[in-house]
């Protein structure tokens, strides 16, 4: 009677838990969208702006060319048109409050489509992305020019114009808001994932019980809902042709996991009729893809096409909870309030994204989280009756499972916080017309501190990073996240490494926690072969070129990442010729020893890269790669983590 008197106690603890988070979801709700906040941000906002229009049959190439008198003025709310067959269209409004910013840009909260920008004459930014949903924060020009000017021609049928969200702000500014922003949603992801493997771990303890499989694929397809989100979408653009489509492909899914669900829940009649909507589901799904493969699948047009089987779903799951509300299934009341909350604020969005209400409280993500809460609960309490019924004997081998199942935990938290950190790295592979790199890095722990990023700009010149935070290990591996995130957000000035030093260490200083990153980066030209460098406290690179008598050592002055606000950074250029090849590197291949503990050394390091010179490309990366790895014993003396990249100029 002790046992079942404590079940009960955490059931209704578990109660007055779910009941306290709702009131927390719908406070904040409240207080994120009062119209008694600040509206810091919407005293920036271009829909204050006068805004005018123009369509073209033609591409203009000066926009800022256009009569004054063949503009015609939006509404205050407008955001865009309906697109017109092989048209272009303008969208102008004043540049003014630029003079106001340090370092101005305007941020748009999503993107649906290509577009220019214009500043005056001059063209300040192109997207070449199709479907993008992600922001942009575009760098302007502090000298005001009179107007900006966006040109338009969109592919997708329903929309062509602006988002509700574009501002002028500060770049540094518009980098915090959009981090904060979307804070919540990459808050959560990982716990998402983390639950989603979790409860595909009670699905093979119980493999009878199908409900915690298919609440893992929920959970699993909610994580990438949220991960691939504002902040994060923002950082993965350069992916885009991966990102997007997976974004896509999961919007739909969801629902259908949605569908998964319930059918292992509901009762047999409403089990049934899930059954036919699911593949009902799938079936609309594939066929709004091929109605829309217009030079490669429109995504957009595509989920244009299959809302109403959503807004269908919904009704019938509406009903579905009624239903079961009214014939007084205790068992179901937590799931059908669940699926309620959901389906009404997507059907609430959807409706406002359809113009039939009026813009205001966006819904979902309050109502994602609450069904989440509600379904976990749900799942959780079934699982909890599972184990309440096992009896006494087996509490000691249970108390050991759970002890095993915490390891097991541990080590894919950490397997998965490997796979996430070796994110943080390029490829390890890259080669275009102009230039060839190799990558290599090697982590003392699970996680490292060393990270290396080499990224191709429009023009087709490379940056390449190469960086170190100090020590080593999880919290070494955090910092390095927040570099990357930081090196990220300094896009905007790769071509010139000084500004990309004192844009990340802006962005550090205060925020490492004692920890500091030494850095080195070169800005390589492509048409003029010269190689622009600047250097964070690192040990700076190694320059190899056969015509010289020995390897030469490239370095200039600068501090630490993260350490002293306002440092400045030195950068030097030197001559490239074909042929040359380009070594960046940690300190922890000088820190390498050998079993009679002897270092490395740069000497060593030196002597490796000078007699090996006339090698392949490919064939010279792996033999630094084998000579290090036998030098330390197969990495048994490695002392700290080690990288490198290795550049050859054709």
């Amino acid at each position: 009677m002790k046992e079942v008197k404590s079940y009960k106690s955490i059931q209704t603890l578990s109660q007055l838990v779910l009941y306290l988070g709702f009131v927390v979801l719908y406070c904040g709700c409240l207080d994120l969208h009062s119209e008694t906040k600040p509206d810091r941000q919407f005293q920036q906002s271009v829909y204050l702006l006068d805004r005018y229009y123009f369509w073209s049959s033609e591409e203009i190439k000066d926009p800022n060319s256009i009569p004054d008198n063949v503009w015609r003025k939006l509404e205050p709310n407008q955001l865009g048109l309906y697109p017109q067959e092989n048209q272009f269209l303008y969208i102008k409004f004043s540049d003014q409050f630029v003079r106001q910013l340090k370092s101005p840009v305007l941020s748009i909260g999503i993107a649906l489509e290509q577009f220019k920008l214009f500043q005056g004459s001059e063209l300040v930014f192109e997207s070449k992305l199709q479907d993008h949903i992600f922001p942009y924060i575009i760098p302007l020009n502090q000298n005001p020019s009179g107007t900006l000017i966006l040109q338009f021609q969109s592919r997708y049928k329903s929309f062509i114009g602006m988002d509700r969200e574009v501002y002028f702000k500060d770049h540094s500014q518009a980098l915090i808001d959009l981090f904060l922003n979307n804070f919540s949603e990459t808050f959560f992801a990982p716990i998402l994932l983390i639950l989603s493997i979790l409860f595909l771990g009670f699905y093979f303890l119980r493999k009878k019980e199908i409900i915690f499989f298919n609440f893992s694929i929920l959970l699993f397809s909610a994580s990438l809902i949220e991960v691939l989100n504002g902040f994060v979408g923002f950082s993965l653009s350069q992916f885009s042709d991966f990102v997007v489509p997976l974004t896509y492909f999961n919007f739909a899914f969801f629902p259908f996991a949605l569908l998964l669900f319930l059918i292992g829940i509901f009762p047999p009649f409403f089990r049934n009729l899930f059954k036919i909507l699911a593949a009902l589901h799938l079936i609309v799904f594939f066929i709004s893809l091929v109605n829309n493969y217009e030079n490669g699948i429109s995504f957009l047009n595509s989920e244009n096409d299959y809302d109403w089987i959503i807004v269908f779903e919904g009704i019938v799951a509406i009903f579905s909870s009624v239903y079961v509300l009214i014939k007084g299934n205790k068992n179901l009341r937590t799931i059908t309030l669940g699926l309620l909350v959901i389906v009404i604020g997507g059907l609430h969005d959807i409706l406002v994204d359809l113009e039939l209400l009026n813009y205001g409280v966006r819904l979902i993500h309050y109502s994602f989280f609450l069904m989440l809460l509600l379904f976990g609960f749900y799942v959780f309490k079934h699982y909890w009756e599972l184990l309440h019924s096992i009896s006494r004997m087996n509490t000691e081998l249970r108390n050991k499972n759970k002890e095993l199942q915490r390891l097991i935990q541990i080590d894919k938290d950490l397997a998965l916080a490997n796979a996430l950190q070796k994110s943080l790295l390029s490829s390890k592979y890259n080669e275009d017309e102009k230039i060839k790199i190799i990558g290599f890095s090697q982590n003392l722990e699970s996680v490292g501190g060393d990270y290396f990023d080499h990224t191709k700009d429009s023009m087709g010149n490379w940056a390449i990073l190469m960086a170190d935070v100090s020590g080593h290990g999880i919290s070494s591996a955090m910092v390095a996240a927040m570099s990357k995130m930081a090196f990220v957000g300094a896009g905007a000035y790769l071509q010139f490494p000084s500004r990309v030093f004192h844009s990340m260490n802006r962005h550090l200083v205060g925020k490492t926690k004692n920890l500091f990153i030494t850095a080195s980066y070169v800005f390589i030209d492509t048409e003029s072969y010269t190689a622009t460098f600047s250097n964070a406290g690192h040990p700076g690179f190694f320059l190899i070129r056969n015509s010289e008598s020995d390897v030469i050592h490239l370095n200039v002055k600068g501090k630490p990442l993260g350490l002293f606000s306002h440092l400045p950074y030195d950068e030097e250029t030197v001559k490239l010729q074909s042929g040359d090849k380009i070594l960046l590197y940690t300190d922890g291949i000088f820190d390498l020893l050998n079993e009679v503990g002897q270092s490395f050394g740069e000497e060593r390091l030196k002597s490796l890269l000078w007699d090996n010179r006339y090698q392949k490309f490919q064939d010279f990366a792996k033999v630094i790669q084998d000579s290090l790895f036998k030098f330390s014993v197969g990495w048994k003396y490695q002392m700290d983590d080690l990288s490198f990249l290795l550049v050859e100029i054709k």
